[in-house]
């Protein structure tokens, strides 16, 4: 059990009675929850007994396990443990400690059942009783333990706990605590030996101790005590005080009796679930229609459901009575719908008037629509707008007279070629501002004033002269033609700006047409985004049929709108716009781009074919190296001895024969196994490897491995229940995963220390531990010496094929391979295969 420092623990604390302790009534009962066994809910108890203790509190043990924890025993120190009962020592002496009443009694493993001819049952009736005598109790628990969390141990263990206690017993509690530490730091804990012996670790032990298993039960743990703080507040908020009442926050919904209410009661029903806030549905009917003719029946019954009240008020102003409903009420929300048509149809819509007379009250406005939303088009012609334009009327009808004052103040006698110019640039400059409607109205006021007021004679409409009339007429023309260029000219310029714009996004997108897919992807959503498209489809080739590969949009019932061919074997279909001449001839440019982009796929493919052909040849080259070296000592080796017994000039004993034919029969053995991996991992490698299934006993395939390796004089210590159930599996490949680990295991674990070899049942899958007492392996390199022609450290025998071929044998019969520290030191190994042969 760690040392305090380094837990976090987590302390909830419910309602509990006044004073230090319950000598006068009930006693308190504190419960010290943790996810598994280790975490430290043992040595926290016993802490704050010392703590307590300290304080002057008459503090005792009831009962302590302290599995031969170094920590949890020092934490004892000098707390006075009362003697246990029965035969197993695990039941409490109440009576002893009822006479002794103490103000606070120590009890680990709240979880504990008794045998039958007890006078309790369980532990927790103990603590019950000690309790009702004015006793305070600390107590230590599993999450395991708890009936709620069966469903989850069952999952991870195979089987429910042996002994659960009832929530309601721990809800119950006046404080609980969770102690916590992180799954690494618990299985360090366990590889350490700080949690059980190390002779006790067995397969269950190991398999319940994953890192995965770990962060379940932690997630279980926390989960649990969020609800018990749930539960804690909610009975702060259910008193029926009308403090309490106060504090409690109030949504209000503003209703209409149409279709976005759903809307509105969803959002408002999971703010309230996050804030436990009650919600208030509220319609306003306006007062020239108290007989309304809505039907609010759908709406009351979503307001039902939601648990809410649904009054109704009537008034003309619907904004003001929402406000004053609300703050009646003392709402801290609320929640109205606004429609953007109808908000466009007034000066300001329901929702503003709301937040500018809303004081100390938040405001919800959720964008609703009673229709289908109007559909903005991006891509429609450059327009001006209605303001703009009538801006440029307001202009034109001040600015022409304007410019005649001016030209009358200069010189009253002022020529035509003088002032057809002035007028000129004033009428394109309207034109600019608003549009060639504004120009040709202003061309035709122009020659008008002009008229009027420079060609004789004046302040009259008629013309004298023929000249001053061509002039004017050519005024007059020449205005309107410009008005008409130089609209023509600003929408060009706006279309050339958005098309060089356009340009840009799309040659960013294109940038990123690289070797994948998903690179075309990007293009795919810019294309459908600039040309405001429904959706985008880049279709393939297949058997003279065009299948969709990539597509950008929402599935589109309507045919499509334009289909553009990139090369021989792909074509782009676009659906949801008509596309003009400008439109496609960028897109036929921009396609060049995509079409380079799938050769650079085609192009990758190659190049990964020829990396495959690369790794391959590196493959063999590493093969050949690890054999030339793995074959040539055993069968030098073999040579000598062989040439060594056959030699003419010399008798040799019949012990010296022994020795060398035993060394002969070591090599071979060696020289069997390097050419089996080799074998096996090249029948891994074409993918030719297949399996039968039978049902096996493992000990017996134990057996047959241990035949097949050299144990390099280990010593094996084989722990293998006689009760395991048979395995549905291959027994010529399961056999061959076995030999590899126990000759990976013989091969690394010192001379003096056994290996030793377990089974147990997990769940769905029988688990075999190979354990050594050897240097261990870096979690790092776990993944890297599962691969082919990896040694570990220094080690220069094998070629590094053992752990390859056992790992590629049990994933093709549906188990796994784990790697975990041995406790005490070393490395142990956990083959997986599934009992019932499932894969």
């Amino acid at each position: 059990m760690g040392r305090t420092n380094a837990t976090r623990v987590a302390r909830i604390v419910a309602p509990a009675p006044d004073g230090e302790t319950g000598q006068m009534g009930q006693g308190r009962l504190r419960v010290y929850l943790g996810a598994a066994p280790g975490v430290g809910t043992t040595y926290r108890m016993l802490e704050e007994g010392n703590r307590r203790r300290a304080r002057g509190a008459d503090v005792v043990v009831g009962f302590v396990d302290t599995h031969g924890r170094a920590h949890t025993i020092e934490q004892l120190r000098d707390l006075e443990v009362v003697a246990t009962r029965g035969a197993d020592g695990r039941e409490m002496d109440v009576e002893a400690l009822l006479a002794r009443r103490p103000s606070v009694v120590l009890v680990d493993d709240l979880a504990e059942l008794h045998p039958e001819t007890s006078r309790f049952a369980t532990r927790w009736d103990e603590v019950a009783a000690l309790r009702e005598a004015g006793i305070d109790v600390l107590a230590t628990l599993d999450v395991a333990n708890l009936d709620s969390a069966q469903a989850t141990v069952a999952q991870i263990a195979g089987h429910p706990s042996r002994v659960t206690i009832d929530d309601d017993f721990v809800r119950g509690a006046d404080q609980v605590e969770l102690v916590d530490i992180t799954p690494e730091a618990l299985r360090r804990r366990l590889a350490h030996g700080n949690i059980y012996q190390v002779d006790t670790v067995d397969a269950s032990v190991s398999n319940y101790f994953r890192a995965e298993n770990l962060a379940t039960l932690r997630q279980l743990a926390v989960r649990w005590i969020s609800e018990y703080i749930e539960a804690s507040l909610k009975s702060y908020r259910d008193d029926d005080s009308p403090r309490e009442r106060e504090r409690r926050e109030r949504i209000v919904v503003g209703v209409r009796g149409s279709a976005s209410d759903e809307i509105l009661l969803a959002r408002s029903a999971a703010n309230a679930a996050r804030t436990d806030a009650e919600v208030v549905a509220v319609h306003v009917i306006p007062l020239a229609r108290t007989r309304h003719t809505e039907d609010l029946g759908a709406t009351r019954r979503l307001v039902e459901a939601c648990g809410a009240q649904f009054p109704e008020i009537a008034d003309d102003d619907v904004a003001t009575a929402l406000v004053a409903f609300a703050q009646s009420e003392r709402a801290t929300q609320l929640v109205v719908g606004e429609s953007r048509r109808f908000a466009r149809a007034r000066a300001s819509g329901v929702a503003a008037t709301i937040v500018s007379k809303s004081r100390g009250l938040d405001v919800h406005v959720v964008s609703v629509e009673d229709a289908e939303p109007i559909r903005l088009r991006r891509r429609q012609r450059p327009h001006l707008s209605w303001r703009r334009r009538a801006a440029s009327l307001v202009a034109a009808a001040l600015g022409l007279p304007a410019v005649t004052v001016f030209l009358t103040s200069l010189h009253s006698d002022a020529v035509l070629s003088m002032v057809f110019p002035v007028y000129l640039a004033a009428v394109i400059g309207l034109t600019v501002w608003g549009g060639p409607l504004i120009g040709v109205a202003s061309s035709i006021a122009a020659s008008f004033l002009e008229n009027y007021y420079f060609i004789a004679p004046r302040h009259t409409l008629e013309i004298a002269r023929a000249d001053d009339l061509t002039a004017l007429v050519a005024f007059l023309a020449f205005s309107i033609g410009a008005s008409i260029v130089v609209s023509a000219f600003t929408r060009r310029s706006i279309e050339a700006e958005r098309a060089r714009a356009e340009a840009e996004i799309l040659a960013k997108a294109a940038a990123t047409v690289a070797t994948t897919h998903d690179d075309l992807q990007p293009i795919l959503d810019s294309l459908r985004v600039i040309f405001d498209l429904a959706r985008v489809e880049l279709l393939t080739k297949v058997e003279d049929a065009w299948v969709p590969e990539l597509s950008s949009g929402s599935e589109s019932a309507a045919e499509a709108s334009a289909e553009l061919s990139i090369d021989p074997a792909h074509t782009l279909r676009v659906y949801g716009t008509t596309l003009d001449a400008h439109d496609r001839a960028m897109l036929t440019v921009f396609l060049g781009r995509v079409a380079v982009g799938l050769r650079s796929q085609e192009f990758e493919r190659e190049a990964s074919a020829m990396r495959a052909l690369a790794e391959a040849d590196a493959l063999r080259t590493s093969l050949l190296r690890a054999v030339s070296h793995d074959l040539r000592t055993p069968l030098a080796t073999i040579e000598a001895n062989v040439s060594t017994l056959l030699a003419q000039d010399i008798t040799w004993s019949p012990s010296d024969q022994r020795t060398f034919l035993t060394v002969i029969e070591r090599e071979v053995h060696r020289l069997t196994r390097l050419v089996t991996n080799l074998l096996d991992a090249g029948r891994l490698e074409a993918g030719v490897v297949t399996s039968r299934t039978v049902s096996v006993e493992i000990d017996d395939l134990v057996a047959s491995a241990l035949e097949t390796i050299d144990t390099l004089g280990r010593t094996l210590k084989i722990e293998i229940p006689e009760d395991l159930p048979s395995v549905m599996t291959d027994p010529d490949l399961y056999e061959r995963v076995i030999a590899n680990i126990i000759a990976n295991a013989c091969r690394f674990s010192p001379a003096d220390q056994p290996v030793t070899i377990r089974a147990g049942v997990d769940a769905k899958f029988l688990d075999l531990l190979v354990i050594d007492r050897g240097p261990g392996v870096d979690p790092a390199m776990v993944e890297r010496i599962k691969a082919p022609f990896q040694r570990l450290g220094d080690d220069a025998s094998g070629a590094g094929l053992g752990l390859t071929v056992a790992n590629g044998f049990i994933e093709l019969l549906g188990g796994s391979i784990r790697m975990e520290d041995t406790p005490g030191g070393g490395l142990t190994v956990v083959v997986a295969i599934p009992v019932t042969g499932e894969r």
